[in-house]
């Protein structure tokens, strides 16, 4: 017996070791917020939009839209019953009721006008005063290089300005004409320019986000997918970081929100930077950590 299970974990770790080193088949998905940009680029969309609105405009401030948003959340959350594990804390982040305040919440202001007179211009300026998560562009180059296609899911409200981001406060432009972007679209068509990979997503929630990355990986070859990959800093995307079909789930940075909930839950976080340990999810009870995108290269391909 004590032969055959050794033969069993020696199997095992062979496999794991083949599939790391074939770098093309790893499938990508990466949150935005938080995740590859590390400012509020979420709040600053709006900024930039504030400063392109007429004189006369009668929108509501910003701050005020924000309260009566953090009020109907508020009454949503009051509603349900506090998580007491991590299938608890997933099954609430999904919570039909709190995507319901999302999906208001992005009609309202929609249909407020804000976006409606947004200049390129402005969302520029705004954008090249973004920060991004460091190691980002020798990241994406890698990923890149390897035959590996960047798919950047989030719940930001427009993935032509997710994409004017990464184009504007990087120092590798020339990687984002080919990764695509998936979030819904509060910009009017040809406020920036158009990417045929810029994908308008009724994104709301980590459960879309899991919908969304299983009907991507329906359309890839079995030998393209042996490790899919979702990263993300925030608990609202724990079942994306640790369901199916994600096989290597990766948080980025060790005191945000997905990962303390992680560690609330008794999950183990090993460090990208130390290598790769096998796969995450319930069977490894584990998903990695980092804090520098050049740990997660060395994660998935060296």
């Amino acid at each position: 017996m004590v032969f055959f299970l050794g033969l069993f974990w020696f199997a095992l770790n062979v496999a794991a070791r083949c599939i790391s080193s074939n770098p093309s088949s790893v499938q990508l998905f990466i949150d935005f917020d938080g995740t590859i940009v590390t400012s509020d680029a979420y709040t600053t969309l709006a900024t930039a939009a504030y400063a392109s609105l007429p004189s006369n405009s009668s929108v509501l401030p910003w701050d005020e839209i924000e309260q009566i948003y953090e009020q109907r959340a508020d009454a949503a959350a009051a509603a349900l019953p506090q998580p007491s594990s991590l299938a608890s804390a997933i099954a609430y982040a999904n919570d039909a009721s709190l995507r319901d305040v999302e999906v208001w919440s992005f009609n309202w202001v929609k249909g407020m006008g804000l976006f409606d007179t947004a200049e390129a211009n402005e969302l520029v300026h705004y954008a090249r005063n973004q920060t991004l998560r460091s190691g980002w562009c020798s990241f994406a180059r890698t990923a890149q290089k390897n035959g590996v296609h960047i798919n950047v899911v989030s719940l930001n409200w427009s993935p032509s300005w997710v994409r004017l981001v990464l184009q504007e406060a990087s120092s590798c432009p020339d990687v984002v004409s080919r990764i695509a972007m998936y979030s819904p679209e509060i910009l009017p068509r040809g406020t920036l320019p158009f990417s045929a990979l810029n994908h308008n997503i009724s994104l709301f929630s980590g459960g879309d986000k899991t919908t969304l990355i299983a009907g991507l990986l329906d359309k890839v070859p079995e030998e393209k997918k042996q490790k899919v990959v979702f990263i993300s800093d925030g608990d609202a995307d724990l079942q994306p970081l640790w369901d199916a079909p994600t096989n290597v789930g990766i948080v980025a940075g060790h005191e945000k929100s997905a990962a303390l909930a992680f560690r609330e839950y008794g999950v183990a976080i090993r460090e990208a930077r130390d290598g790769w340990k096998g796969f995450t999810g319930e069977g490894a009870n584990a998903v990695y950590g980092f804090e520098d995108w050049a740990e997660v290269k060395s994660l998935l391909w060296l």
